[in-house]
């Protein structure tokens, strides 16, 4: 048995079994993008780890690594979402990638296309990522061949992994060590850590991360990269892989981190205002990697993270039925068509609109994971006694062949959460619940009786002995807060933050290829008018209200959010879209200055929030009041608001 030195271990994904409005959300997926990729195009309808007969001498057939990227995260999705709601359609579609990757394995142990076997330092990248649709495979059965054929592939030839992105393998070969024990797996992963260090020049390395410079990086490769030091950590106790990881964490929290709860990556980290946007991958790879980082340290930060950028961040990027998602996504968004990208990178472009193919692949791709891995940390174990609640949702997890836990709540549209104890026979354990640093005035009862509430680490422990049909039950109100900051000011509840959201005036493009009936590509604009700044004097504040409503299995549409709140508003006179003849959009980022072109046309962005002698030219309406919904709701949105005293 390999030590470990994380606070939490990771659960089976078919111990979990997720309910309610989440049970229906993965349903979603499964019937819409998920389940059907092929619509979005090319690589997901040709290219796969089903196949490998590319022909590569053919440069025009040659599909290079980022096909077998994205592919892999469609597997991968596919199967978590498969396996943790029980969906068989999805496992069977994602085995034939698992077959035939296995059976075509090379005779030194290499699995995968042939034209990655001789890596740049990028070839080797998408292993990792249909590695972990492995390991969730793995996970789910058990099936110990799965292991032996991923440490093959690991000693069965040599390689280097410090080149790039192939030093993402260290995940890889560290998951696989704590399967096995194989002490030339954790050799090779440290090895090829060390060995990038020493290599890199950019921000995405321990020596960058230990420092006090704000960082410029590719979003997901700064993801990708600064948790390989938690779960190194996790292999070997080793606090000084810890560390970097820490800190890393710490300066997106500082300098780049938006208030939907993802750091801004358009597609590089620049900084924290309202207009930066945020690359969907990124919803993905960031709460992927503050997963180790909540097991390494166990601190419930890290699980208010993962809450606040899924239930906002997440679902506001994929439209109500999973069948179309953006690949950039902001804070204020009111014009949503194949020109209406406002961000410096590729400005102009398609990558704002809601549809199967936003513009690029990789997000197509890997939308698909971030739903299924929230469900699945929603629980952890440490040894056979010891339980974490980390995420809530409606959900039931079983401990083990005597022990099931139903989680029963409408969170985050209720405040209170309850858990049911399944028992055969009474058994001690150690119960942990999150107490999140948003809640105020936290209680918890067992049976009806209140108890201490005592927290370390942003987690409550009941320690008792437990019988069937015990229940804990924890309330955790919030407060709601209207965020000012400067002459933007936006509102706030728990862990989720509110938007005037719409609807909106949703045309289908008829000039996208990759778009059907049942798979639209859209263009959305205003159905309402939107012109609008928030009143924060003291008299408009005392008159917000909280608007509650049934609950539905349904609650991120705009019609159906149980929750909305009603505030006031003035109307700015004469604010309007922004329109360009002419734009500089930046076609590469990697340099500084930044390489950019120049593009005629006629385009149509959200426009900034008016300045102070905007507003005192041209003036303000009589108060209004507007209903907020939940951010995950409003597709066509203003979340950030002129600041109206």
């Amino acid at each position: 048995m390999v030590k470990r030195y994380s606070k939490f271990e990771k659960v089976s994904i078919r111990k979990i079994s997720p309910k309610g409005w989440l049970e229906k959300y993965l349903r979603n997926m499964y019937e819409g993008l998920t389940g059907n990729l092929e619509v979005a195009g090319y690589p997901f309808n040709k290219v796969g780890w089903d196949r490998f007969d590319v022909d590569t001498t053919n440069i025009n057939e040659n599909p290079g690594w980022w096909a077998y990227e994205q592919t892999a995260y469609m597997v991968d999705g596919m199967e978590r979402a498969g396996q943790i709601a029980g969906f068989r359609g999805l496992t069977k579609k994602a085995e034939r990638s698992f077959t035939y990757t296995l059976l075509n394995a090379d005779e030194d142990g290499y699995m995968g296309p042939k034209l990655l076997k001789e890596s740049d330092g990028w070839n080797r990248w998408p292993h990792v990522v249909f590695f972990r649709a492995l390991l969730a495979r793995y996970s789910a059965t058990g099936d110990r061949a799965i292991i032996e054929a991923l440490r093959r592939h690991y000693l069965g030839h040599e390689q280097d992994y410090s080149n790039f992105r192939d030093v993402m393998n260290v995940e890889i070969m560290l998951l696989v060590y704590l399967e096995t024990g194989d002490a030339a797996l954790l050799d090779l992963a440290e090895k090829s850590f060390k060995e990038y260090n020493e290599k890199c020049k950019d921000d995405n390395c321990v020596k960058a991360q230990l420092s006090n410079k704000k960082a410029y990086a590719h979003g997901v490769t700064y993801n990708e990269y600064s948790k390989l030091g938690a779960l190194l950590y996790i292999c070997t106790g080793k606090k000084e892989y810890l560390r970097p990881s820490v800190k890393a964490y710490k300066k997106i929290d500082k300098y780049h981190m938006l208030p939907d709860g993802l750091h801004c990556s358009n597609e590089f980290l620049l900084d924290n205002s309202y207009r930066q946007a945020h690359e969907t991958c990124d919803v993905t790879d960031y709460t992927w990697a503050l997963n180790y980082m909540l097991m390494a340290t166990g601190n419930g930060e890290y699980a208010d993270k993962i809450e606040r950028c899924i239930l906002n961040a997440g679902i506001g990027a994929v439209d109500e039925k999973f069948k179309a998602l953006q690949y950039f996504s902001t804070l204020n968004q009111l014009v949503l068509d194949r020109t209406s990208n406002h961000c410096d990178f590729l400005q102009g472009d398609k990558w704002l609109s809601y549809r199967p193919n936003p513009g690029t692949e990789c997000c197509a791709g890997n939308v698909n994971r971030f739903f299924p891995n929230y469900c699945a940390a929603m629980w952890f174990r440490k040894g056979r006694s010891t339980v974490y609640s980390a995420l809530f949702g409606a959900s039931e997890y079983k401990h083990n062949k005597d022990v099931k836990i139903k989680q029963i709540t409408d969170f985050p549209f209720s405040d209170e959460i309850k858990y049911e104890f399944d028992m055969k026979a009474p058994k001690k354990l150690k119960f942990n619940v999150r107490i999140p640093a948003w809640a105020v005035g936290a209680e918890i009862y067992v049976n009806g009786d209140k108890q201490e509430l005592l927290v370390k680490n942003g987690f409550a422990l009941v320690e008792r002995e437990f019988a069937n049909g015990d229940v804990v039950t924890v309330n955790l109100p919030s407060e709601l807060k209207v965020v000012e900051n400067r002459d933007e000011v936006y509102v706030e509840k728990g862990p989720l933050l509110y938007t005037y959201g719409m609807v909106g005036d949703r045309q289908i493009d008829k000039s996208e290829k990759n778009s059907s009936k049942k798979f639209p590509a859209y263009n959305m604009y205003p159905d309402k008018k939107w012109n609008y700044g928030l009143c924060t004097d003291e008299e408009s504040l005392k008159e917000i209200k909280i608007i509650r409503s049934e609950m539905s299995d349904s609650p991120f549409e705009v019609g159906s959010a149980p929750i909305k709140i009603e505030v006031s508003v003035r109307e700015l006179k004469d604010w309007d879209f922004e329109h360009k003849n002419v734009i500089h959009p930046v076609y590469n980022l990697y340099t500084r200055p930044w390489n950019r072109e120049t593009k005629k046309g006629k385009y149509t962005f959200t426009p900034k929030l008016p300045t102070d002698e905007f507003v005192k030219k041209h003036g303000v309406g009589e108060k209004e009041k507007i209903l907020l919904v939940p951010y995950g709701a409003g597709k066509v949105r203003l979340t950030v608001f002129k600041n109206i005293k």
